[in-house]
């Protein structure tokens, strides 16, 4: 059984370079993720977990196959895995130390395809 290597969507597999539009899946692959997931494949579970998930996955194969990848090569979850690792824009790891993670500093986090302040 492989371990499962849960991604997100949008910020990691889509662009979201416009952010949420009305659940508008709007943009192009991110760079490099159709290599990197078909090298992956042989060694995790591909499980993609997206705050879209409750929504149905059904959008999201859509988007896929109109950018030529293949869907077949994910699990679409619904709830969140027990993954042996997350790939997401928006998260940190915790090291067991809470004060890694100062209030103030928390809010000036932007992902990467964010570079002004939000609103």
């Amino acid at each position: 059984m492989k371990p499962i290597l849960c991604l997100d969507f949008d910020g990691v597999i889509h662009s979201y370079e416009k952010g949420w539009q009305d659940g508008e899946i709007y943009g192009t692959p991110t760079a490099g993720f159709e290599e990197w997931a078909l090298q992956a494949y042989p060694h995790f579970r591909l499980v993609i977990y997206s705050s879209r998930s409750k929504e149905g996955s059904q959008p999201m194969k859509n988007w896929m196959l109109r950018h030529g990848l293949n869907p077949d090569l994910f699990e679409f979850a619904h709830e969140k895995p027990a993954a042996f690792l997350t790939i997401d824009d928006r998260a940190l790891t915790f090291q067991g130390r809470w004060e890694d993670f100062d209030p103030a500093l928390l809010l000036m986090f932007r992902p990467w395809n964010v570079t002004k302040e939000p609103s």
